[in-house]
């Protein structure tokens, strides 16, 4: 028994090394890459600016802009994703208006249905609070919001609903359309794992958001749930603990 003692033991402390290893390579492959992709994406916005309207040179810039954003973004996901693995994620807390922030992202996601024709269907009592890290909170939940008009249907709608309860805060973000098949239900929060159809239409995204979403709640002593997913409507629930009143 001894002897099988410390070769689990042995093996134990091997996966916690590859672990940290892999953790910290994430970390510090994210970090490097930041200030090359600043430098790159300030060269390419004065390129673009200083291109002919109209041109082909134009174009290039742009389409090259967009895809320096894009990894910018994915390697601002991947190191918040190490930092949570590696339990260092940090929270700068504050009380925080969830009813008031939930209210702006909203606003700013009609204009982004807008070309969809998506209806917004909100049911937010005023004052919700909760203490949280306010830039943090609001990556999880535009992640969320975003979500919902990504994976919608034209002329479809996104609900939105908070209900403030003793101990905890809980939202819920319900969407119409084709629901999520019952065997990707368990990945969805997975990293880099995009759930759809191979016939589907291409829908833009990295894969990050739910996964980073989810890490972000954590932190914060919450869960966050894929409620339900059927055809026509899909459901993710949130909780938050609620700030001491």
């Amino acid at each position: 028994i001894a002897r099988v003692i410390q070769v689990l033991n042995r093996m134990m402390d091997r996966l916690e090394a590859s672990f940290r290893q892999a953790t910290r390579f994430s970390a510090d492959a994210s970090h490097e890459l930041k200030t090359p992709l600043a430098i790159m994406q300030g060269e390419l916005e004065n390129a673009l600016q200083a291109a002919a309207p109209g041109s082909s040179e134009q174009q290039l810039f742009t389409n090259l802009l967009e895809e320096a954003q894009r990894l910018k973004a994915i390697t601002q996901s991947l190191l918040l994703l190490a930092q949570a693995d590696a339990g260092q994620l940090k929270l700068a807390l504050e009380p925080v208006d969830l009813s008031a922030e939930l209210e702006g992202m909203i606003e700013d996601a009609r204009v982004l249905g807008a070309d969809h024709r998506l209806t917004f269907e909100t049911h937010i009592p005023a004052g919700a609070r909760v203490p949280a890290d306010r830039a943090l909170l609001h990556t999880a939940l535009f992640n969320l919001i975003t979500n919902a008009i990504k994976y919608n249907q034209p002329d479809g709608l996104i609900e939105v609903r908070l209900e403030s309860v003793p101990g905890k805060t809980t939202l819920t973000i319900g969407n119409t359309g084709p629901g999520i098949a019952e065997g990707d239900r368990a990945k969805v929060f997975e990293r880099f794992y995009r759930v759809g159809p191979a016939d589907a239409p291409c829908v833009e995204g990295i894969g990050l958001g739910l996964s980073l979403a989810r890490e972000i709640v954590r932190a914060h002593g919450g869960e966050l749930l894929l409620q339900e997913s059927r055809p026509g409507w899909t459901s993710f629930v949130l909780d938050l603990p609620r700030a001491a009143s």
